[in-house]
């Protein structure tokens, strides 16, 4: 018997409705494969964090706060009607792969993501702030909001 597919964990809820239902905001943390740092490349972050506002841009998205690391990405964000969770995400990494493969870059992400959707008791802005505060906790960043790579396109922060 193969244990190794058998014991794996699902990191989806089996209620996959919830993924489409405007309102539960979604804390989504997408690693690169095997943790590369493909990010510590200026131009490929830059690109990431412009294809990443685009894709929720026309999805209607909305992005209340993102953040790329070196080695993983966090988005805040909800389901629209034009776009849920899992849409928004396969069209924004498809779309991020394809443009680094025009310019001769490989780029491979995880096979999955990760998320947490918010409860009740949790304040958006609150998280949004813990989100975009990860460059200075990880060492990256020296002061909150000065990280190119981090915001929101709902709060001023």
């Amino acid at each position: 018997m193969n244990y190794a597919t058998n014991d794996r964990k699902h990191p989806r809820l089996k209620n996959k409705d919830i993924y489409s239902k405007k309102g539960n905001i979604i804390h989504i943390i997408i690693g690169t494969h095997e943790r590369y740092p493909y990010f510590e490349d200026v131009d490929m972050a830059k690109g990431l964090c412009d294809i990443l506002i685009e894709t929720a841009k026309q999805g209607n998205n909305p992005l209340y706060a993102y953040c790329i690391m070196p080695d993983h990405i966090h988005i805040l964000t909800e389901p629209s009607d034009n776009s849920n969770i899992f849409h928004f995400i396969k069209l924004f990494k498809g779309r991020f792969v394809s443009a680094c493969r025009k310019k001769g870059k490989d780029m491979r992400f995880q096979k999955s993501f990760y998320d947490h959707i918010l409860r009740k008791d949790e304040d958006v802005y609150t998280v949004t702030k813990y989100i975009i505060g990860n460059p200075v906790r990880a060492g990256i960043g020296k002061s909150f909001g000065d990280y190119p790579y981090a915001g929101s396109l709902k709060f001023n922060l």
